[in-house]
């Protein structure tokens, strides 16, 4: 009897001393793992914002236009309206400006003739003024109707590649003036600047605006092939595939031009105003396969064509050219 209880009490010690031993491992609590934070909705908003703004859609059609492949360039950007009243602006702002410095100036005297460099500047920007001109009277033409269009088409042609000539003279005489101006501006062998501060002020200026200029390539590439992707590979959000909203409406869709697709052989005389040229985008982008004599083509803002059934089920998703990415007008 007396055994029974010993094992009884040492049983009951062994428990209680097993519940009264301290718990020094923490198996059971949860360790917290360090997760990278989520961006923030506030960030991914203003991706949205910035992939569907105006501007940033024009960037990626100058992109294209200037790195595409030549059946897919599609319309040239530069040849908008709101484009050509951008330069004509900056065009305006450097003659005024000019004018203005070479009348407050007249009795300075430097030591390299960097008023010939600002006059031979100026007769340059006049010269890029009409060419200007030139390039909006063609988009009058092609923004008219079907008739007006047949009519200017011979005359565009022909004027069009002068303007072609003309504008590469000009742009290569603004380079060699570019750089004929570093060498006059920025040699400091007999202090130049201390004998003509305003007019080396305004050469200063001029040279920094075309060094933009020349490098506005290398800037875009470096927005939109780096600095576009590492942001949307940061957010989470497609930059590139968020430039529309919504979808189109039938009214919009309808209202796109569209005819039955017609393969020009050698004679000339088959091609009419209805028909597409064999050279002309050959494939649809969307379904990649080529077209097919009287299969439907619709053509959008931008001049790019496709299956007039493909473009549509992509226009009621997303309201854009799917190569350039230019958004119906509204």
């Amino acid at each position: 009897m007396n055994t029974s209880s010993d094992n009884i009490s040492i049983t009951i010690s062994s428990s209680s001393s097993l519940d009264s031993t301290p718990r020094s491992d923490n198996s059971h609590v949860p360790v917290p793992v360090p997760v990278a934070a989520a961006p923030s909705s506030s960030y991914i908003r203003l991706a949205m914002k910035v992939s569907r703004a105006r501007w940033f859609i024009f960037l990626r059609r100058v992109f294209h236009y200037q790195n595409g492949s030549r059946s897919d360039l599609g319309s040239n950007p530069f040849n908008t309206s709101t484009w050509m009243m951008s330069e004509l602006i900056a065009l305006l702002l450097q003659l005024t400006v000019i004018t203005l410095t070479l009348a407050i100036s007249k009795e300075e005297r430097p030591i390299w003739p960097v008023r010939l460099w600002i006059t031979g500047y100026d007769v340059g920007c006049l010269l890029n003024l009409m060419l200007l001109y030139g390039r909006y009277r063609q988009l009058d033409v092609s923004l008219g109707d079907v008739e007006q269009q047949q009519r200017g088409r011979e005359e565009e042609n022909r004027s069009s590649h002068l303007m072609n000539k003309c504008r590469t003279s000009l742009e290569l005489f603004f380079a060699i003036w570019f750089v004929i101006g570093n060498v006059w501006v920025f040699d400091s062998r007999f202090a130049s600047f201390d004998h003509a501060p305003k007019l080396h002020a305004l050469c200063v200026s001029l040279l920094a605006w075309n060094a933009l200029c020349y490098s506005f390539p290398f800037i875009l590439f470096l927005f939109l092939c780096c600095l576009v992707p590492l942001v949307s590979s940061l957010l989470g959000y497609n930059m590139n595939m968020g430039s529309s909203e919504r979808g189109a409406s039938d009214d919009q869709i309808s209202s796109l031009p569209s005819w039955k697709y017609k393969r020009i052989d050698d004679s000339a005389s088959d091609s009419d105003s209805d028909s597409a040229p064999a050279t002309d985008h050959p494939e649809c982008c969307i379904c990649l396969t080529k077209y097919k004599d009287k299969e439907e083509v619709r053509k959008l803002p931008c001049s790019h064509k496709f299956h007039l059934k493909c473009v549509d089920q992509w226009l009621r998703i997303i309201s854009c050219c799917p190569l350039c990415k230019q958004d119906l007008p509204r």
